[in-house]
């Protein structure tokens, strides 16, 4: 079984993976509140077109009601397509 290595510390098994660039990182290199490693995508800004942290709430909460209340339509024709065409 291949044992990944922290890419900053070769001697040493990666414990995580970055969330921005993928490689592997050990603990050290790891940032464990932003999920991406210290030393390279850290201290870099988000890529453009990538959403921010800082998104309102209520977008959030708009657009998943939005997504229940299509799904729930969808499924309603359905139904009524079915029972209209059974007989």
């Amino acid at each position: 079984m291949e044992v990944y290595r922290c890419m900053n510390h070769p001697e040493r098994a990666a414990a995580a993976q970055c969330t921005r660039c993928g490689k592997p990182v050990c603990d050290e290199c790891h940032n464990p509140e932003t999920g991406r490693c210290r030393y390279r995508c850290g201290e870099m800004p988000p890529a453009p077109g990538m959403p921010g942290r800082s998104r309102n709430i209520w977008v959030t909460v708009i657009v998943s009601i939005l997504a229940i209340l299509g799904g729930l339509t969808l499924l309603l024709l359905a139904i009524c397509g079915t029972i209209l065409f059974s007989y």
